[in-house]
């Protein structure tokens, strides 16, 4: 009923449909009806049929709302001809006609609201049509609400299959394969068995699985479907596929050769096995092949899988030494792969870049380019060749930073992080390279610019996103209108994906620039000075950062790896340099030789603990130190396992002190960081609670932190202990103190890092309603919170994500809004604990600087003569 040819409707209606008199009878609206019903339900309906059915409908209506007569007819009549008005994708007439129906239901006894689910669920079809998301959202979640009531509801797993394609093409592959899986599970329980849908269905969750990198699982629901004989052909095509993405050749091979559609994708795939697998004469019989298609299916016109052959075609040249061939064809793939770039001088790459779609493939021709320009540069040392490798690499993270920006979930962005961290990487030591041949300062920046993009970056644009929605002044209308044009952009990017009709490709093509130059109107609305210099930072400016950010006593060191090396950038007042170590396997084994003396369960060697302590100093500072003056605030910015490093307790051999008793050290995620947190002076106002401070029957579970009333009692503010100190107290009085102090007890799961807990007071005996779960830190309001001190065990550990930091409890925070973060590296005992940060506190009010405070709470805990040395 629904899959009809779309073809020019009015003409239809003006043409085959006679004019009929004014002012009908009451009764008659039945006629008219029973007609439109008969056209309506044709075996094999068509434009024709769909017009007379659509004329009669809109006769009832006429009479029924001018005489209210039956409103289960006029109901009928409103949804069927939204659906006759959808199938033609008139968007705006067929979603009067839901609406109407709904709030025909709303204001009728007569129509059971179960008859709701059909206008809720193409009310949404209309509007993700027209890609407005966050509409289409709304209206799938009421007809899911219909469901709920009534599970009964025939098709319900429409709506499921419809709210899992959303999330799939807005990025969200996680939730949307939650939503197929629904979607099936109601199919199969359906007799007769709807074999057509259960394979399309299970086809959606092994998709979304692919993206999700989770091949094996996709393979064999894959696998299973054949039995169906059902899209043989497209399933066969997808298993070869996922092999070649696990790196099994010979078996993609198998797969891919029984596909019996040969079109270019197949060819292209073909080609790419046979080339990963050093087969290159093979490689060339598919790619010829394709090449031969182009010509009789694609002449002049631009095609992604033509740009895919293209982009082979230069891997084997490369292989046989072609250096200059293999780099003409990789500027041929970019030119068929990006819409608006065409120059073929090779030394040109692309600046600007619109849409999605082909963003992974445009990111791997370019890289694939600028390796063969540093190929080039390897044979012959001519640096200007090194100079277009950089260029060159520069412009996929460009790329990078461009498709970060539409995509609107955290995995989604996450995922791009893994394709993009090691290209990173090669750009920062061509740079430096560039750097050390030429002394060309503005490399060094360059290179200091990408190192802080690629740190943290996921977070960077959590934040941007967060602080905007806050910021008094910026129109909401605008921010939305932003974020339905970033929805739009990517569902028609994944519409354009589909397809393989190149007048359909250029009509998506043109939306696609269309919608983008859309949004940049819209940021260049929001683009006043106060978003770009608080909330858009245009990346690392080395000048400002030494006059406005840090002060005459405060360094920031900033740690990087490369494949050979740790790489250690150094900003002062007056200085802005780098060192380079040999990196090898040592400096994890180090980290991870400390760490596990201090999360031992006894406690830890201590001559183990202090020889790591120098070996690490030696490795991390000693050749930083010459260059940090008469520094006396030290800013971290660490990377990967550095981030579980306590530079304090790191000991200088030279005079056998920790750096403790030389810097004030605080911690950041990336430089890009800096100025956004450099508050005032805070109010010192605490909200503090201490759940466990004694020993009740509810807490049975918990041990009792009897330091914990101790280290809270007398600040100013307001705190709450034991019973009193509830999770649903902590998320209604958060938003509204400058300091929140939590003296309780953390569970931190380092495999599942939204599972990782602050533990309240158990007041029920429901886990969620007393633990305050990583998820749920995410979701508060701390925006004009200045610090939060975690005095709980192991809240600054957690999950290492490469590039993006520690997965912890404290990072959760930091996107909350908080600007600071007191945290825990390991368990650490409660007297410890609530010395220093009574310690801590009582410097704060004194004025100190946080950094300054701490570092003062510290060294009267290891000054003082009344604890045991051992601790």
């Amino acid at each position: 009923m629904f899959l009809r040819i779309a073809l020019t409707f009015f003409c239809l209606v003006i043409t085959v449909i006679p004019q009929s008199q004014d002012n009908e009878a009451p009764g008659s609206y039945l006629r008219f009806y029973r007609t439109a019903e008969n056209f309506y339900n044709a075996q094999t309906p068509t434009e024709t049929s769909d017009s007379i059915a659509f004329y009669n409908y809109q006769k009832a209506i006429s009479i029924l709302e001018e005489n209210k007569k039956s409103d289960s007819v006029l109901f009928d009549c409103y949804v069927k001809s939204g659906i006759i008005s959808m199938t033609y994708e008139r968007n705006e007439q067929s979603l009067n006609f839901f609406l109407k129906s709904i709030l025909l239901e709303q204001n009728s006894n007569e129509i059971p609201d179960s008859l709701l689910f059909k206008p809720y669920l193409f009310a949404g079809n209309v509007h993700h049509n027209m890609l407005n998301m966050d509409s289409a959202l709304y209206y799938y979640n009421h007809a899911e609400n219909v469901i709920s009531k009534y599970p009964s509801t025939t098709e319900a797993e429409r709506i499921y299959n419809q709210q899992g394609a959303l999330y799939y093409e807005t990025g969200d592959y996680r939730k949307s394969i939650v939503y197929f899986e629904k979607a099936l599970s109601i199919i199969k329980k359906q007799v007769p068995l709807n074999k057509y849908f259960v394979v399309n269905y299970e086809n959606n969750v092994a998709s979304a699985l692919r993206k999700t990198g989770d091949i094996e699982q996709a393979l064999a629901i894959y696998k299973n479907l054949l039995v169906y004989s059902i899209n043989r052909d497209e399933l066969l095509h997808n298993i070869g596929a996922s092999y070649l993405q696990t790196g099994n050749y010979e078996a993609a091979i198998s797969w891919l050769k029984q596909v019996k559609n040969k079109d270019q994708s197949l060819f292209n795939d073909l080609a790419a096995t046979f080339i990963l697998s050093h087969k290159n004469d093979s490689a060339f019989i598919y790619l010829n092949a394709s090449l031969h298609l182009q010509n009789n299916l694609h002449p002049g016109q631009k095609n992604i899988e033509y740009a895919y052959t293209l982009k082979y075609l230069g891997d084997v040249l490369l292989d046989e030494k072609h250096i200059d061939e293999a780099i003409h064809k990789y500027q041929q793939a970019v030119i068929e792969a990006d819409p608006d770039f065409k120059d073929t001088t090779v030394e040109q790459n692309p600046q600007s870049f619109y849409g999605l779609h082909q963003s992974f493939f445009l990111f791997h021709a370019l890289t694939a380019k600028a390796n063969a320009f540093n190929k080039k540069y390897m044979d012959q040392q001519d640096v200007s060749q090194l100079v277009n490798s950089f260029v060159t690499y520069s412009s996929a993270l460009n790329l990078v930073k461009h498709v970060e920006q539409m995509y609107n979930s955290d995995e989604s962005r996450l995922f791009l992080k893994k394709n993009a961290d090691s290209m990173y990487k090669i750009t920062v030591d061509i740079g430096l390279q560039l750097y050390e041949a030429s002394k060309d300062t503005s490399y060094l920046v360059k290179v200091l610019k990408y190192i802080e993009e690629d740190k943290a970056s996921v977070l960077q644009a959590d934040l941007n996103e967060l602080q905007l929605n806050s910021i008094d002044g910026l129109p909401k209308e605008l921010l939305n209108q932003e974020k339905q044009l970033k929805l739009s952009v990517s569902k028609l990017n994944s519409t354009l994906s589909q397809k393989t009709d190149s007048t359909v490709n250029r009509q998506l093509l043109t939306q696609i620039r269309d919608k983008e130059l859309q949004l940049s109107s819209v940021q260049a609305k929001l683009n006043d000075t106060t978003y770009k210099l608080k909330f858009n930072p245009p990346g690392v400016d080395i000048k400002t950062i030494q006059k406005e950010v840090i002060q005459e006593d405060e360094a920031v060191i900033s740690y990087y790896y490369t494949g050979k090396r740790v790489l250690c950038f150094y900003i002062t007042k007056e200085n802005f340099g780098y060192t380079s170590e040999a990196r090898d396997a040592n400096l994890s084994v180090l980290i991870l030789k400390l760490r596990n003396e201090l999360d031992a369960q006894q406690q830890g060697d201590q001559e183990v603990v202090r020889e790591t302590s120098v070996q690490l100093y030696n490795y991390l500072v000693r050749p930083v130190a010459k260059f940090l003056g008469k520094t006396k605030h030290l800013v971290i910015i660490p990377y990967n396992e550095i981030n579980y490093v306590p530079f304090e307790m790191l000991i200088d051999s030279v005079n056998n002190k920790i750096l403790l008793n030389k810097f004030a050290t605080s911690y950041n995620y990336s430089v890009n960081f800096l100025k956004r947190y450099k508050t005032d002076r805070i109010n010192y106002n605490v909200l503090s609670f201490a759940p466990f401070s004694k020993k009740t029957s509810d807490i049975k579970n918990y041990p009792v932190l009897a330091e914990s009333n101790d280290e809270v009692r007398d600040l100013p503010g307001k705190t709450l202990l034991s019973e009193y100190a509830t999770k649903e107290t902590f998320i209604k009085l958060a938003s509204q103190y400058p300091i929140i102090h939590l003296a309780t007890h953390a569970i931190v799961n380092n495999e599942e890092p939204l599972a990782s807990f602050i533990a309240f007071y158990p007041s029920t005996d429901s886990v969620f309603k007393n633990n305050l779960y990583e998820r749920e830190v995410y979701n508060l309001d701390l925006e004009k919170n200045q610090l939060v001190i975690l005095s709980a065990c192991e809240t600054g550990n957690g999950q290492m994500i490469n590039g993006e930091g520690v997965m912890s409890l404290s990072r959760s925070f930091f996107y909350a809004g908080c600007k600071s973060v007191v945290t825990s590296l390991w368990k650490a005992d409660d007297v410890a604990t609530a010395f220093i940060t009574k310690k801590m506190h009582h410097y704060l009010m004194r004025g100190l600087a946080k950094d300054e405070a701490l570092q003062k709470a510290k060294a009267d805990y290891l000054n003082d003569e009344s604890i045991d040395k051992r601790f």
